[in-house]
């Protein structure tokens, strides 16, 4: 007999290890060959056609329900943060503009309206009876 105990877990990690290395050999080998490259090679060709047939049909649907394609919604993005963009720019010349000497403050260029009085009273809690 062994002097070592049995130990599951190494008998479990030696059996993954060696499956591992067996699997790594067959794909090597299945890999190298002409045969499978040719056949990726096809697959993928096929793959971009379905691809392109389904975004085409995509298009023509979104077309007759009268909504926008995806193309067409990031362009709409891009115009947006266009605008955004000229927004900021807008926005920190006026402040710029503002800060310098002579000119008012900008918390004093932009008139504030005054907060409405607040009248109204919260009503009385009924008094409980004993």
């Amino acid at each position: 007999m062994s002097d070592k105990p049995f130990d599951p877990i190494a008998t479990w990690a030696d059996m993954v290890q060696k499956w591992e290395q067996e699997i790594n050999s067959w794909s090597g080998k299945l890999t190298e060959s002409e045969q499978f490259s040719s056949m990726m090679g096809g697959v993928t060709r096929i793959q971009l056609i379905v691809q392109r047939s389904v975004a085409e049909q995509m298009e023509g649907m979104l077309r007759t329900l009268n909504m926008p394609s995806k193309v067409q919604i990031e362009a709409l993005t891009e115009r947006l943060d266009a605008i955004e963009d000229s927004i900021d720019r807008l926005r920190l010349a006026v402040e710029a503009r503002a800060l310098k000497p002579g000119n008012a403050s900008p918390a004093e260029a932009v008139p504030v309206p005054p907060e409405p009085k607040r009248t109204r009273q919260p009503t009385a809690a009924p008094t409980k009876k004993a």
